[in-house]
């Protein structure tokens, strides 16, 4: 840059500053397009990181609602296991008896609460305390006796045998007499009363009853 001396002061050609001014502007420019592009690249960074974040925040929530689903299926595994070792296994006998456990122990306070192994194991013991819908079923549940054997009678000393008596029998009233023949109504009521009689005589049972 050329200067020239006037009058003890220092002066710079007006060309000369003006292409000092302009390579300024272009170094700042240059520099503001560098400082642009390296602003966009990082908010394209940032949104990538956005979407990962976000991804992960979804991840997350599927592998909580996993966890809370496996909690579940092993307290019901875990009551199953509780349940059926008394005997009942069928699913409305199952969620009948969780509804009643835990209606019963949402009146309770903390201190007197129970496992449901202790609580249906106490019922099992005495149904009588039990609720009324699970009676039934826990009353099924209690062993049978087994009926007593009936005594038997004090054997008497044996008897001397004695021939049993011919009991005397009737004179025939009706040896020679000639059976009547059956009337109509006779043949249709004995026909009602014996099936084998109305077998044999079918056609003239059905005659007489028409005939009547």
């Amino acid at each position: 840059m050329k200067t020239i001396e006037h009058e003890g002061q220092t002066y710079v050609l007006k060309t000369d500053m003006e292409n000092a001014i302009q390579t300024r502007l272009q170094k700042m420019s240059a520099r503001a397009a560098e400082a642009e592009q390296q602003a966009a690249q990082l908010q394209d960074t940032i949104d990538g990181m956005n979407g990962r974040l976000g991804a992960l925040d979804n991840l997350q929530s599927q592998i909580d609602q996993y966890k809370q689903q496996l909690e579940q299926a092993n307290g019901r595994f875990d009551r199953y296991q509780t349940v059926s070792k008394f005997g009942m296994t069928d699913p409305d006998q199952m969620e009948l008896i969780e509804w009643q456990y835990e209606k019963t122990m949402s009146k309770r306070n903390k201190k007197d609460q129970q496992s449901l192994g202790d609580w249906l194991e106490g019922l099992v013991q005495d149904p009588s305390t039990a609720p009324i819908a699970l009676r039934p079923h826990l009353q099924a549940l209690a062993p049978k006796e087994a009926p007593q054997a009936p005594q038997e009678a004090p054997q008497e000393a044996p008897q001397a045998a004695q021939a049993p008596q011919a009991l005397p029998q009737p004179p025939r009233m009706n040896n020679g007499a000639i059976t009547a023949p059956p009337t109509t109504e006779n043949l249709v009521e004995r026909g009602l009363r014996d099936l084998d009689f109305y077998r044999e005589n079918r056609e003239a049972i059905k005659k007489a009853f028409y005939n009547r």
